[in-house]
């Protein structure tokens, strides 16, 4: 199934979104059914952790110097590449970051500077901006996507799992990604942080987005979870 295919929808506002905490697979889920289904991928996460990678260069504290980070959030620019294989290549001003943004200090710091409102609100701008840009339409994945940035999303899911679980798939994940593998206690410590900024802030918090069809990952493979949302847009389709 293609965005072409998606019967009478525009495709220009062809959206879905997924939501969900961290652990539960949302953005390999959302790269695989971005391919099933012909759109492109969108995470909102790059988008923050990008300002954290040009915030911290510019010696600007993610707590601190909130207006600050608000006002570069409203000038600095983030492009998305998409290349040949289909990868997704996060480019300021110009300059690859795909892999400097992934580090644990990034992660950190992109978690504190999206309690700000100011900084969430120039935010929204900017993936509302990206997503535009990227043609016939886009699977956006975040923790606000179908509840705050695309509210009337042709399709919304939101994922999410066993914190257990979560918190082995996260140290697997770090394993992979920086050569060591982290204490577990370690993991589900930050998860937990992270969980509680993201469902207390005061703008833009995790939740579960009206209308969005509920997934429990904690006993499915990646494929099952894909299967199952492109039913959900293939049932719909039909109709």
């Amino acid at each position: 199934m293609t965005a072409k295919s998606s019967e009478s929808r525009n495709a220009e506002s062809f959206v879905v979104t997924i939501d969900g905490p961290a652990g539960v697979g949302k953005s390999t889920a959302a790269r695989l059914l971005a391919k099933e289904l012909g759109l492109l991928y969108l995470d909102t996460g790059a988008t923050y952790r990008a300002l954290a990678y040009a915030a911290l260069r510019r010696g600007m504290h993610p707590i601190v110097d909130a207006k600050a980070i608000a006002s570069l959030a409203k000038r600095f620019k983030l492009k998305f590449h998409y290349k040949q294989d289909g990868s997704l290549q996060v480019l300021l001003t110009g300059r690859d970051i795909t892999t400097a943004i992934r580090t644990e200090e990034i992660t950190e710091a992109a978690a504190q500077i999206a309690q700000h409102p100011d900084v969430r609100k120039a935010m929204v701008a900017c993936q509302r901006r990206l997503a535009e840009e990227q043609g016939p339409g886009v699977v956006v994945e975040g923790r606000d996507t179908g509840s705050v940035v695309f509210p009337h999303a042709a399709f919304k899911f939101f994922l999410d799992a066993d914190p257990a679980i979560r918190a082995e798939r996260r140290q697997r994940e770090m394993a992979r990604m920086y050569g060591t593998q982290p204490p577990l206690v370690q993991v589900r410590e930050q998860l937990n942080f992270r969980d509680r900024l993201d469902r207390h802030r005061r703008v833009g918090p995790l939740v579960k987005p009206d209308g969005a069809s509920l997934i429990d990952t904690s006993h499915l493979t990646t494929e099952e979870v894909v299967r199952q949302m492109v039913e959900v847009v293939r049932r719909s389709s039909a109709h």
